[in-house]
């Protein structure tokens, strides 16, 4: 905190929103840019898999729009932590990738609704570990790094929010696989058009 030791009255260069240790030690700002660059390209898968829902061929408008909502709440999460790491006097990075490595390969839009079901999920929770990680980073109160701020904006705005779609989501694939299994897995169209009405009513 030195911006107003400076002689020189236009030497302000440490006169910025930064405080604390945010992006002087360990990886908290560098994976807050990075949570936002995770939430821009699964917005973006999101929204391809709601396009193929959508499509004539597959037409299956609960699904597309259960994909839709998904999409429009990480675009909006992205947006959000891109205002917080600007709340924090840093610049943010479209390039940034986290020290965390990602499990996720090639993306497939064209799955069957129970796959697509179940890798939404996995999505949700490998967002989810994400936070707990950048968390864990900011709260491990070492002597280099405390950043209580931060622990807190992640509690209320992602960890919150994610725990009830990581059990509704859950929740969508085990009743669906409760359909697929009570007739063997065959002649599903009558149970996948109604758990796909179901989705279109509830959401």
């Amino acid at each position: 905190m030195d911006c107003s030791t400076v002689s020189n009255s236009l030497g302000l260069a440490r006169c910025n929103a930064k405080y604390g240790e945010y992006g002087s030690h360990g990886n908290v700002a560098t994976e807050l840019q990075a949570y936002a660059n995770l939430h821009l390209e699964r917005s973006y898968e999101y929204l391809l898999s709601s396009a193929y829902y959508n499509n004539y061929q597959t037409n299956r408008a609960g699904f597309s729009k259960l994909f839709k909502k998904l999409s429009d709440d990480a675009w909006e999460k992205t947006i959000d932590i891109i205002k917080h790491v600007t709340l924090r006097g840093d610049e943010m990075d479209f390039s940034r990738q986290s020290i965390q490595k990602s499990i996720r390969k090639n993306y497939t839009v064209e799955l069957h609704e129970l796959e697509a079901l179940a890798k939404a999920l996995d999505t949700q929770k490998e967002l989810a570990e994400r936070a707990f990680y950048i968390h864990r980073e900011a709260t491990r109160n070492s002597q280099h790094l405390h950043d209580p701020e931060i622990a807190q904006y992640l509690e209320e705005e992602f960890i919150e929010y994610q725990a009830k779609n990581i059990r509704d989501l859950a929740g969508h694939t085990n009743d669906l696989k409760k359909f697929v299994a009570s007739n063997n897995g065959q002649d599903l169209s009558l149970g996948l058009y109604l758990f796909d009405e179901y989705l279109q009513k509830t959401l």
